[in-house]
């Protein structure tokens, strides 16, 4: 339905974003949002995820990990 490519590049700028927003390396980020289930969230529900701005989906993914048990702040 959508182009991979496409998903992929969102991803690495959204995983980007995310990093920058708390702070940390971007394997970081990488590692923290897969670890609760936040990459395979934003596969699932790219094509929502990539209509809205990138500051709601970086508080969206924060959200969803701390429901998960993540604890960034």
């Amino acid at each position: 339905m959508y182009n991979l490519r496409d998903i992929v590049e969102y991803m690495v700028m959204l995983i980007g974003s995310f990093a920058k927003r708390y702070n940390i390396s971007y394997q970081e980020a990488q590692s923290y949002l897969s670890s609760y289930g936040a990459l395979d969230m934003i596969q699932s529900h790219y094509g929502i995820m990539h209509t809205q701005r990138f500051e709601d989906m970086v508080e969206g993914l924060s959200a969803f990990c701390k429901r998960k048990g993540g604890n960034l702040s």
